[in-house]
C-alpha cells in the first residue's frame, strides 16, 4: 500500500512539475520499484501426459480378492477410451495445478457352462488438484511446496449371460438325481434340517459343479483391473437352490399328507406326488437359475485423498532440464497413497516442451466392501505448451 501511495505521489509531482515547466515528461527519472504482482505476470502450461502404465496389486469385492497384474500391453488390447490433460498456472511464488486422467477398459470371456459368457467393464477416473508455493527460486532451479487432493473413481460392471438350454437340462438332471432323496425324506418324514443337510452334498455336486469354476479362475486373475464381482455366485446359487428345494419339499409333504388322510398308502402317495412334480419343479428351478445366472453386477466407488508434497526442477541449460515430484497422503479415505515422478525435459522452442520419465501412483483403500490396494506405474511421455 505504501509503495502504491509513493508511486501515485511521484506521478502527481511529475505531472505538476511538467505543467509548471510547460511540458510533460512521459518517463519520470525516478519511480518506486514494482511489486511482485506487478512484475510477475501469470504463466500458463497445458500438457498431455502419455502415461504408459500397468497396474498390479489386489482388488477385492465383499471379501473375495483378485490378484491383479495387468501390463500396459494388456491395457492397450482392452482399451475403449483414454483421456489425459494437465494444466498449471504460476504467478510469482504462487501456483495452481490440475490433472485429469480417464481410462475405460472392457473384456469378454467364454465360460461354456451354465454361464455361457461374461462381459466386463472397468472405468477409472483420476483427478488431481493442488496449490503450490515456491520455496526456492534460482536461475538454475526451483523447489515448490505442494498441498492438494487426489480424487479416485472406480466403476466396475460384470454382465453374466446364461445358457438357457444347459440350465434346463441341468435342472432336469438335478431333479432326477434328487428324486430318490425326495421320496426317502418324504416317506420317512424326517425334519427339515436333516433333509437339507442330506441334500447339500447333492446340490453342490449337481448345481455348483455345473456352474463350474471357470468364472472363479477368470476373476482371480483377470485380464483387466477389475474386482471379482461374481466371486460368490456359486455359493449364492447353492443357497437359493437349498431354499427352493426346502419350499418344494414342504409343498410335496403337504400333498402326501393329504393323500394319506384319504387312505392312500404313504409310499404310494410319495411315489405319485414326486413323479408328478418332477417336471414342474425342474422348470421352476430352471427359471430361477436363468434369472440368477443371467444378470448384471456393478458397483461405483469414489474417494478423496489429501496430500502434501514437493516438486523440484533443475535446468542444465536453456534446452535440457530435469524435474521430480513426490507426494504422500491418505488417512481420510485411503490408508495410504503416494505418488512419485521423475522426468528429463527438452525445450523444443521457447513455448513447446517434451518430457520423458517414469511415474508411479499407489493407493491402499479398503472401505464399503471394496479393497483397492494397487500400484499404477510405467513410463510417461508428456508434451505441452507454455504461454
Amino acid at each position: 500500500m505504501k509503495a502504491k501511495l509513493f508511486s501515485f505521489a511521484g506521478a502527481v509531482f511529475a505531472i505538476a512539475g511538467g505543467l509548471q515547466a510547460g511540458t510533460l515528461e512521459l518517463q519520470p527519472k525516478e519511480s518506486a520499484p514494482p511489486t511482485i504482482a506487478q512484475s510477475e505476470p501469470w504463466q500458463f502450461t497445458i500438457a498431455a501426459p502419455g502415461w504408459m502404465a500397468g497396474l498390479d496389486g489386489t482388488i477385492g469385492v465383499r471379501g473375495v480378492n483378485a490378484d491383479i497384474d495387468v501390463g500396459f500391453d494388456q491395457i492397450l488390447q482392452h482399451l475403449d477410451m483414454i483421456f489425459a490433460m494437465r494444466a498449471e498456472a504460476q504467478k510469482g511464488p504462487f501456483g495452481i495445478y490440475g490433472e485429469v486422467i480417464y481410462i475405460g477398459l472392457s473384456d469378454n470371456a467364454q465360460i461354456n457352462r451354465l454361464i455361457n459368457n461374461i462381459n466386463e467393464e472397468v472405468n477409472e477416473t483420476l483427478v488431481d488438484g493442488a496449490l503450490s508455493w515456491r520455496l526456492i527460486n534460482q536461475p538454475r532451479g526451483s523447489l515448490d511446496l505442494v498441498a492438494g487432493t487426489h480424487y479416485t473413481n472406480i466403476y466396475e460392471r460384470l454382465e453374466l449371460h446364461s445358457d438357457p438350454v444347459a440350465i434346463q437340462q441341468a435342472s432336469q438332471r438335478f431333479v432326477n438325481n434328487i428324486a430318490d432323496d425326495l421320496r426317502s425324506r418324504l416317506d420317512q418324514d424326517i425334519s427339515n434340517s436333516e433333509f437339507l443337510q442330506a441334500l447339500k452334498s447333492t446340490i453342490k455336486a449337481d448345481i455348483i459343479n455345473r456352474i463350474g469354476n471357470a468364472l472363479e479362475r477368470h476373476e482371480n486373475r483377470p485380464e483387466i483391473p477389475i474386482g471379482p464381482l461374481g466371486g460368490r455366485i456359486r455359493e449364492e446359487i447353492a443357497q437359493r437352490v437349498e431354499q427352493f428345494i426346502e419350499v418344494k419339499k414342504s409343498e410335496l409333504r403337504a400333498r402326501v399328507d393329504a393323500l394319506v388322510e384319504r387312505g392312500v398308502a404313504r409310499r404310494e402317495a410319495v411315489q405319485r406326488v414326486v413323479n408328478s412334480a418332477k417336471a414342474r419343479i425342474a422348470n421352476q428351478l430352471a427359471v430361477r437359475l436363468n434369472k440368477r445366472l443371467g444378470q448384471t453386477l456393478s458397483r461405483d466407488d469414489y474417494w478423496f485423498d489429501p496430500y502434501l508434497g514437493l516438486r523440484g526442477r533443475y535446468n542444465f541449460n536453456k534446452v535440457f532440464y530435469t524435474a521430480v515430484r513426490g507426494e504422500v497422503g491418505g488417512g481420510v479415505a485411503s490408508d495410504l497413497m503416494w505418488e512419485v515422478e521423475g522426468v528429463i525435459g527438452i525445450n523444443l522452442t521457447r513455448s513447446i516442451f517434451t518430457e520423458i520419465g517414469y511415474r508411479a501412483l499407489a493407493v491402499d483403500y479398503d472401505n464399503d466392501g471394496l479393497l483397492f490396494d494397487t500400484t499404477m506405474h510405467g513410463p510417461q511421455i508428456t508434451t505441452g505448451i507454455t504461454f
